[in-house]
């Protein structure tokens, strides 16, 4: 489960400064600024309540979200997701160029503000931290900001001037982010639904081995949720599947239905590299998008 993972990422990162590569290369009031970041996301990371999307109820939302465009709906639906806590968290998998890469949203209740951020994991590699800090206010209005310190090597990747580089960024990492959210928020709205084709059901979060162990370890938090709750597919989604491969030709088809794959990183002779987001599968989808003018420097909110 990648939200065990980031846990144990970031409480190492706290209990030993030295093991943040990040934070290494930075000096005085900027290593401080790290420190806190980390700290922050680690507090959020223990405050949420976890939620898993099971792969076929992944593929259940994606055959409804083709008319949603990114810019455009990413607050309202955002502020109107029916989150069940004021803190969440919410992971799948999926299939990226042959590869499984984990990808998990922090959701967080801030006043009337939604702030939020994406983690993912690519199999066999490093975490990547959040890029971007997200926030919607009362209005639905969206403010987005690079993390200082994730996004500086992918900024500096680009050519031309210093505005130009921070704008191509912003162009490829939000679609990367804000398609995974939308999938998580996508999947609340659909297991809120009465009569609605997902389930939700909880189970506990350790094994009985496992939970002996962090215990012995002293690192089962007190405040974290014992359980995790998995979203499936229920009877009613099995249909809306099922038509769905018929509509498109067959077994598979709703993961064959057109819809757009976020940005992703891969690893090449010259390092890692970003493919951009895309569209995959059969079909018409909504292919508009409009860069937000950035802010760089992110002030997370309290």
């Amino acid at each position: 489960m990648l939200l065990k993972i980031v846990r144990e990422i970031y409480d190492r990162h706290l209990a030993d400064p030295t093991s943040d590569s990040l934070l290494m290369k930075l000096r005085g009031d900027a290593r401080e600024e790290r420190f806190q970041r980390v700290k922050m996301v680690r507090d959020l990371a223990y405050r949420a309540i976890p939620f898993v999307i099971e792969p076929a109820a992944l593929d259940l939302v994606a055959t409804v979200q083709s008319g949603v465009n990114l810019v455009e709906d990413f607050g309202p639906l955002l502020l109107d997701a029916p989150l069940p806590f004021d803190s969440v968290w919410m992971e799948f998998g999926e299939e990226v160029g042959g590869k499984h890469i984990g990808s998990g949203v922090l959701i967080q209740k801030v006043g009337g503000k939604i702030l939020v951020c994406t983690l993912h994991r690519p199999a066999g590699e490093q975490l990547i931290e959040p890029l971007l800090f997200l926030t919607v206010d009362s209005d639905a209005k969206l403010d987005m900001r690079a993390d200082p310190f994730t996004s500086l090597r992918f900024i500096s990747g680009y050519e031309g001037s210093q505005d130009e580089r921070v704008s191509q960024f912003f162009a490829e990492a939000f679609p990367q982010t804000g398609w995974t959210i939308l999938n998580a928020v996508g999947a609340m709205h659909l297991i809120a639904a009465k009569g609605g084709p997902l389930d939700a059901n909880e189970e506990p979060m350790f094994s009985r081995p496992e939970r002996r162990r962090l215990e012995r370890e002293g690192a089962l938090s007190t405040g974290a949720s014992p359980t995790v709750t998995r979203i499936r597919v229920n009877a009613q989604g099995q249909l809306h599947l099922k038509a769905v491969d018929d509509e498109e030709g067959g077994s598979g088809g709703a993961r064959r239905r057109a819809h757009r794959v976020r940005g992703h990183y891969m690893r090449t002779a010259r390092g890692s590299s970003w493919r951009k987001a895309h569209i995959r599968g059969l079909g018409q989808v909504n292919e508009t998008v409009r860069v937000i003018e950035p802010t760089i420097e992110a002030k997370p909110s309290d």
